[in-house]
């Protein structure tokens, strides 16, 4: 394999900090660059459909939640990792284009809930097949085996973040 951009930079840190070991920089700026084109093409496949990978995020949240497809804002920006100014944004484009809607919560009258519509699932559907063959092209460079591999690998690096941010 030839050298990328990652690796020249890790050879160059490490020409200029002589006894410097890159193992992490390389892990970090390899997650990013990966983050980088991921982002990139998920923006591109889903302006298709009006959706934003952050909106798609709402989507598919309310999908997994199952019918009726609901679940609190609160409960959307906790899986997200969003602010809740960042979530009532989501909601309210997601809203204002008919694909969910807010109802007031039988079981707490302070809350509301957002919940999927049905042009919402529908829309939904064919959101989520672009999506899912988003994530294969982007990973078809590594066998399923690989995959699996580095799954593993990214879950227990992301573990020890989380639990050192209490998450």
């Amino acid at each position: 394999m030839t050298e990328d951009n990652v690796s020249r930079i890790v050879r160059e840190s490490c020409q200029a900090w002589p006894g410097y070991e890159a193992y992490s920089l390389e892990v970090g700026l390899r997650i990013l660059r990966a983050y980088h084109f991921f982002d990139q093409e998920l923006v591109r496949g889903l302006a298709e459909f009006d959706v934003s990978p952050g909106e798609f995020g709402v989507l598919f949240n309310l999908r997994l939640a199952g019918p009726p497809y609901r679940m609190t804002p609160t409960q959307l920006h906790n899986r997200l990792l969003v602010t809740s100014g960042g979530m009532t944004g989501r909601i309210d484009r997601l809203q204002r284009r008919g694909l969910v809607c807010r109802l007031p919560d039988p079981e707490d009258r302070r809350s509301i809930l957002v919940e999927l519509t049905e042009s919402g699932l529908e829309h939904f559907e064919g959101v989520a097949q672009t999506h899912l063959h988003i994530m294969e092209d982007l990973t078809a460079a590594l066998t399923l085996e690989e995959r699996d591999c580095l799954a593993g690998l990214l879950r227990k690096l992301l573990f020890g973040i989380e639990s050192s941010y209490g998450q």
